[in-house]
């Protein structure tokens, strides 16, 4: 009788460590909710910071604060190589452009800036250099289309 009551236990240890470390089902019976993996996070918190847009062509490399301000950091896709130098084998990275700096978002009392570095090229046996071209912000402006056009919206709204 002591070894049925000694493998019953052992079996109800078994199922709450399964369901404790799987984390799927909690003591109560009900499904509990799987967090997002940090990836899936990181991807969303970037679509809330940074428009869609500059995500496909940009990836986050750092964010910085300062007193006044955020600045993410994004640099050019590795494999976006400029059209002219597709066809030829003997390309080499050369650095960076000068960075763009645009008006993003505003949260917590900060604005964000999205310092945007876009690689530069060069073909090995010369000194000519490409870089790919970008339409980042509205024109005569230093913003981000998104942003240009919430703050259209809300002046129609507040002028009526």
């Amino acid at each position: 009788m002591p070894q049925l009551w000694v493998k019953s236990f052992f079996q109800v240890l078994l199922f709450f460590f399964l369901c404790t470390t799987l984390k799927k089902i909690n003591l109560m019976g009900r499904n509990k909710k799987a967090p997002p993996s940090v990836e899936q996070m990181y991807a969303t918190i970037s679509k809330m910071l940074v428009p869609e847009h500059i995500l496909k062509d940009f990836d986050i490399y750092d964010a910085q604060e300062y007193k006044p301000r955020w600045v993410i950091e994004m640099r050019e896709k590795e494999d976006h190589i400029p059209p002219p130098l597709q066809e030829y084998s003997d390309i080499v990275f050369d650095g960076y452009c000068d960075p763009i700096e645009v008006l993003s978002h505003s949260f917590v009392c900060k604005p964000i800036y999205l310092k945007i570095y876009r690689r530069r090229y060069k073909r090995s046996n010369q000194d000519i250099h490409y870089s790919n071209s970008y339409d980042f912000t509205l024109k005569g402006l230093r913003i981000v289309p998104e942003l240009g056009i919430f703050l259209k919206e809300e002046n129609r709204v507040f002028s009526c």
